[in-house]
């Protein structure tokens, strides 16, 4: 006969076991349901693969264009393509409404990820939640890319993140990526061009909270027809302007009309903030100022009020058009009533001068310069510098959106840094 084994001594051995097992060989509730475009997987459709799913499973889409619209329901699940956006296409052709909407309490556990987005009356539409949207190519919609509403006394925390958002029309703001306020959105590595709407023709972020962070994303030929055609950041309250991070962005050939007679800012608009700019490429921006008469701030416009943080950017080659005969700031353009600290940026041929405005004294001092960053091919759309540019060798360096040199050295005029700051 075999020992008996006490009961309290076999239940602690089978716990340990249990608990010992690699994850791979534990029981998991969660469930893969499989869409394919001829109906013929685990349900017909995708939005039946989403009604059947269970928090946390996953609706695996397989190639093809399903013509139909996408509603989250009530669940964190992951919506995601498998063989990525080229060949996976979420079509709202004849819907007249966004394609997608998540708008049901989701967090970002709740996933949507692979996908082309396209022909909808809107691309993704949030409210109330924040979902992590993910590697998507969201194009041709005709109310914006994507957009984040929440409803009063809510915060959401919504990630967007290694998008491709490229050519949606709006006629409100933000026909690229729109939030609103009780939205703290991470933008982040997402490529955003030839959007256009109203204000924020890449980005527009109406913020009444701090904590939003726009990092990493490439945004070029966006248009607005008032300001911001790049990226346009306004807090809610002039009494308390929030905190929100710009950093690590190419602002590039975006364009402005500043058609409501206030700040353009062609690449980038601050309103009311207390916004961190930093390590961005803001190069190449213009707008033509066709109400106001002016343009004020080709590069970065600072409106209205808040002291921004506006440190260690290429501010480069702005050049906003004149209108009859008047312009107000290729690089940065501050309003009176703003008090910005700027420090350690690099200018170069910036239209009507690099810092004009209320802020025009700063540009001699806190180790601003004006110099030739000598990008490495800037026709062919390379910003990266070369390694002896003064944008890499500067002491608060290296400056700019890329960290790292892009080509080899050039040949440049010799110059010390005490003689930079001797120009001045």
């Amino acid at each position: 006969m075999y020992p008996r084994v006490p009961g309290h001594v076999f239940f602690a051995a089978c716990s340990f076991l249990l608990f010992s097992l690699p994850l791979s060989y534990r029981i998991s509730s969660a469930r893969t349901w499989n869409v394919f475009v001829d109906g013929s997987g685990d349900v017909p459709t995708v939005q039946a693969g989403i009604d059947g799913a269970a928090p946390e499973d996953t609706v695996l889409v397989h190639p093809g264009t399903y013509t139909e619209l996408i509603n989250f329901g009530a669940n964190n699940i992951v919506l995601r393509s498998g063989s990525g956006p080229a060949a996976t296409i979420l079509d709202g052709t004849g819907f007249g409404t966004a394609v997608v909407t998540i708008n049901q309490g989701q967090n970002r556990t709740a996933k949507l990820e692979g996908f082309t987005i396209t022909h909808g009356s809107g691309g993704v539409f949030i409210f109330d939640a924040g979902p992590s949207v993910i590697g998507n190519v969201i194009t041709e919609n005709g109310g914006g890319g994507v957009t984040c509403n929440a409803s009063a006394n809510t915060t959401w925390f919504p990630l967007i993140q290694g998008n491709t958002i490229i050519n949606n029309l709006s006629n409100r703001n933000g026909a690229g990526i729109s939030t609103q306020p009780g939205v703290i959105p991470e933008i982040l590595d997402n490529r955003i061009s030839g959007n256009s709407g109203m204000d924020g023709g890449g980005i527009y972020s109406l913020l009444g909270a701090s904590g939003a962070v726009i990092r990493g994303n490439r945004l070029g030929n966006n248009q607005a027809f008032n300001d911001g055609g790049g990226i346009y950041v306004q807090s809610v309250s002039a009494a308390e302007p929030v905190d929100v991070e710009i950093s690590w962005n190419l602002v590039r050939g975006n364009f402005a009309h500043g058609a409501d007679f206030t700040g353009t800012g062609c690449g980038i608009d601050l309103v009311r903030t207390q916004a961190w700019v930093h390590h961005n490429t803001i190069v190449g921006n213009d707008g033509d100022g066709a109400h106001t008469r002016f343009v004020s701030g080709g590069g970065i416009a600072v409106y209205q009020s808040g002291s921004p943080t506006i440190e260690q950017n290429v501010i480069a080659f702005n050049s906003p058009s004149a209108y009859y005969g008047l312009r107000a700031g290729g690089g940065i353009w501050c309003d009176a009533n703003t008090t910005p600290l700027i420090r350690n940026n690099f200018a170069w041929q910036n239209a009507g001068g690099d810092v004009v405005g209320n802020c025009s004294t700063t540009w001699q001092s806190d180790g601003n310069v004006s110099d030739n960053p000598y990008f490495c091919d800037s026709a062919a759309g390379d910003f990266t510098v070369a390694p002896n540019s003064g944008v890499m060798t500067h002491p608060a360096g290296p400056l700019g959106a890329f960290p790292s040199p892009g080509c080899g050295p050039v040949a440049v005029q010799r110059s010390t840094w005490g003689a930079l700051k001797a120009r001045y």
